[in-house]
């Protein structure tokens, strides 16, 4: 038995040779093309899915307003219930369809955990967002994104039926940048969006002015700690308005009713989120109490500690005041 044999090839069998080499190389450079194709998602693809998802729980929020079971999840460090209704996991549920649905490789965190979504909660006539954003279309890939997602936001006013506070949100991050924020009003119908950027909804007009010249700031109504005593000695002009809801506070500086949303005790990022991308894209700032950036990481501690100070303008009259 000879081994070492040499393998002769003729021009037909290097044409063949050179035909597979190339065939190996285009499926292996198409592979990667696309893989990295399917890997990075665009701005706007991300803004329709968010309202979707927002509006999606926000069906179940007021279809379940009067077939509730309330729980707690414990005492808040104001002494209160941290409360938790059927219509909280209702919403994460279909929220948590309509994300998964679309990017089913987006890491996402939601208040509510190991909720048992074993039926898909698909709703009919879902409302084709009409969106006008400028510019050009901007991609992200996935590993980067962290969605944030509140399914019921101010959850101890909804089952006193304030509905007026009452939001679902949604809010994109890109490398711990809040970059897409969606509140969305379930009773009054309205949906609060912008894109840092790009663009944002037409129900906000950020440039109107109030008619007074008060310093309003917005404080919590269930959380609010020695908030009210911190502000009698530090910021002695301000008047303070008293409401519930990180998203709807967050919208009345948005709009222009209050001149800044503060808070002392902790708060969780998912309340703070879409707001947060909302009051940049208009120009305004959110930080800690001390003018600290905010991060929302996929892997980032989920309880801010440090205060918040959300304005439009002004921001550094701010600081410090808490």
């Amino acid at each position: 038995m000879a081994f070492g044999a040499v393998i002769k090839l003729n021009k037909k069998g290097y044409s063949l040779l050179i035909l597979l080499i190339l065939i190996l190389l285009y499926f292996h450079f198409h592979d990667r093309h696309v893989k990295k194709a399917d890997d990075r998602i665009s701005l706007l693809h991300l803004l329709q899915v968010s309202i979707e998802a927002a509006e999606a729980g926000g069906k179940f929020v007021v279809s379940t307003r009067n077939d509730l079971k309330v729980e707690s999840k414990g005492k808040t460090k104001e002494g209160l219930d941290d409360s938790v209704t059927t219509a909280d996991f209702m919403s994460h549920c279909a929220m948590e369809h309509v994300i998964k649905s679309a990017f089913p490789k987006v890491h996402f965190v939601s208040e509510e955990k190991d909720v048992g979504c074993e039926l898909a909660h698909k709703l009919k006539e879902v409302v084709e967002p009409q969106l006008a954003l400028q510019g050009d279309n901007v991609l992200a890939e996935a590993k980067d994104i962290t969605m944030w997602i509140d399914p019921l936001d101010a959850t101890h006013e909804y089952t006193e039926k304030l509905f007026q506070y009452v939001t679902t949100m949604v809010c994109v991050a890109v490398k711990g940048e809040p970059v897409i924020g969606v509140i969305h009003n379930p009773f009054n119908k309205t949906t609060s969006w912008a894109v840092v950027g790009k663009g944002y909804s037409a129900n906000l007009k950020p440039n109107v002015k109030r008619g007074d010249s008060d310093i309003k700031v917005i404080i919590s109504r269930s959380h609010s700690g020695t908030i009210k005593e911190v502000l009698e000695k530090n910021c002695k002009k301000c008047k303070l308005v008293i409401a519930a809801g990180a998203g709807y506070k967050a919208l009345q500086v948005a709009e222009g009713a209050v001149d800044a949303y503060l808070h002392i005790t902790e708060i969780k990022k998912w309340d703070i989120c879409a707001g947060h991308a909302i009051l940049t894209t208009l120009g305004g700032q959110m930080t800690t109490k001390d003018g600290k950036p905010l991060m929302y990481y996929n892997e980032s501690e989920p309880v801010n500690t440090e205060g918040l100070i959300a304005t439009l303008k002004n921001h550094d009259y701010f600081l410090n005041k808490l």
